[in-house]
């Protein structure tokens, strides 16, 4: 039963590579460990293949489009922050991405995989301060790059 539940498991992962960014995003303690430039900003890198898994998917590049201009807006006024931390207004600003794509999710916008990606990311638990939010934001403005490509 469990070699079985592996099995589909590590199907899914090949099937959808999103998932093995959510187990990377997992057994991280941040996301500035997960998107590090390397590993995401070259072609066939994590940000080349969720855009491709979402092309898959067939989803809807306006609402790709629609949580990068409200990440952006976000990161202008974190650019203003003099440290590294957030502000509790930020955080929250942050925090409500998350019920936007949930509507999204169920309204069918976006698919399963890119709603569990961006439920792992927008985490109060691995987006602690600024430079892991600018590493989220990097990431994404790739994955928002990389779609275009595809299509």
């Amino acid at each position: 039963m469990v070699k079985q539940r592996q099995g589909r498991r590590s199907q899914q992962s090949r099937q959808n590579p999103i998932n093995d960014l959510i187990s990377e995003i997992n057994n991280a303690d941040s996301l500035k460990k997960v998107f590090v430039p390397e590993d995401y900003a070259l072609p066939n890198g994590w940000a080349h293949k969720t855009a491709e898994s979402l092309s898959k998917d067939a989803m809807n590049s306006n609402q790709l489009r629609k949580i990068f201009t409200q990440l952006k807006t976000i990161e202008e006024k974190i650019d203003r922050n003099k440290g590294n931390e957030l502000t509790d207004e930020q955080r929250n600003q942050i925090l409500l991405l998350m019920p936007q794509i949930a509507y999204a999710k169920g309204r069918n916008l976006i698919p399963w995989p890119f709603y569990n990606l961006m439920k792992e990311c927008i985490n109060p638990k691995k987006m602690k301060d600024k430079e892991d939010y600018k590493s989220f934001v990097s990431f994404y403005t790739a994955v928002v790059a990389y779609s275009k490509l595809g299509r």
